[in-house]
C-alpha cells in the first residue's frame, strides 16, 4: 500500500475489493489471511462495515459478504461520465469485431484508469487489470484524452504533473507533447507504439462526453505487428462503433 494512503482508508477498500475478487462470503479469519491484517483490527473493521450497511453478516456461518449498498455508491457515475450500457456494448462490439484487447478508461488526476478491460482472444494478447492506472502524458489513451482539452488546460495539467515527477528524466516536455496532441486532433485518434509495453501498440479514441476533462477513451491494443497490419480496420471499426454510440 502506498505511504500516501491513510492505512484505515486503504484497509476499507481492500476489504471491499477482496469480496469483488472472490465473489463469495468470507469469515473474518479468511479476510485476515488474504489481506494479512491483524485479527483484532480486521474484526473491528468488518463489524464497522456491517453497522454502516456495506457488509452483511450471516449469524449462522459468521461469514461476511458485500451488501447491495456498495453498488449504490457509484451507480450514478456511469451516466455522468458517459459510461452507460451503450458504451459498454460499444466496447464489447469492438472486441468481437477485432479480437484484440479493448479498454475503456477515464482520467484520474495525472493518470488514466481502466474502468473496463476485455482481454483479446488471440493466444498472445495485452492483459490489464480493471482499475489499473497508466500515465496521462505518455500513453496513447492519455494523449487521446488530453487532445479533447484546451491548450491552456493541457499546460496547466502538465505543469502539475511535472512538479510531482520523481526525477527530471520523468518530466514531459510541453512542446513535444503538443506535437502528439495536434496530430491526434487532426486524425481523431492517437496511435501509440512501444510507449508502455515493448513490442505493443494501441489505437485510442476519445468518446463524446459532457466535459473535456472527464471524457472517456476507448482503445484497442495488442502486439505491434498485428496492430500495424490491421490498423485501418481497427480505426474503421472504432469509428463506426463510436458513431453508433453517439447516436444512441
Amino acid at each position: 500500500m502506498s505511504k500516501d494512503v491513510v492505512k484505515s482508508v486503504g484497509r476499507v477498500f481492500s476489504v471491499l475489493e477482496l469480496f469483488k475478487t472472490h465473489q463469495k462470503p468470507l469469515t473474518a479469519t479468511e479476510v485476515c489471511n488474504y489481506l494479512d491484517y491483524p485479527k483484532s483490527s480486521a474484526d473491528a473493521l468488518l463489524k464497522s462495515l456491517v453497522i454502516l450497511g456495506y457488509l452483511t453478516l450471516d449469524i449462522n456461518t459468521t461469514k461476511y459478504f458485500s451488501s447491495l449498498r456498495v453498488t449504490k455508491l457509484g451507480d450514478w457515475l456511469p451516466e455522468l461520465f458517459g459510461a452507460s450500457s451503450y458504451a459498454l456494448q460499444m466496447v464489447d462490439h469492438i472486441h468481437k469485431a477485432l479480437g484484440e484487447t479493448v479498454t475503456l478508461s477515464m482520467p484520474n488526476d495525472i493518470h488514466m484508469q481502466f474502468i473496463t478491460v476485455i482481454t483479446g482472444t488471440f493466444p498472445i494478447s495485452l492483459s490489464f487489470q480493471q482499475g489499473t492506472k497508466l500515465p496521462l502524458f505518455t500513453t496513447g489513451i492519455g494523449i487521446a484524452q488530453l487532445a479533447t482539452r484546451t491548450d491552456e488546460q493541457i499546460a496547466k495539467a502538465l505543469k502539475r504533473g511535472n512538479r510531482r515527477a520523481a526525477s527530471a528524466q520523468d518530466r514531459v516536455n510541453l512542446d513535444e507533447l503538443m506535437v502528439d496532441i495536434e496530430s491526434t486532433r487532426a486524425k481523431g485518434y492517437c496511435e501509440a507504439f512501444n510507449r508502455l509495453v515493448p513490442d505493443t501498440g494501441a489505437i485510442a479514441m476519445a468518446l463524446p462526453g459532457p466535459s473535456s476533462e472527464s471524457q472517456l477513451v476507448v482503445a484497442v491494443g495488442g502486439p505491434i505487428d498485428r496492430i500495424k497490419k490491421t490498423e485501418d480496420k481497427i480505426i474503421q471499426e472504432m469509428r463506426q462503433a463510436i458513431r453508433s454510440y453517439r447516436s444512441s
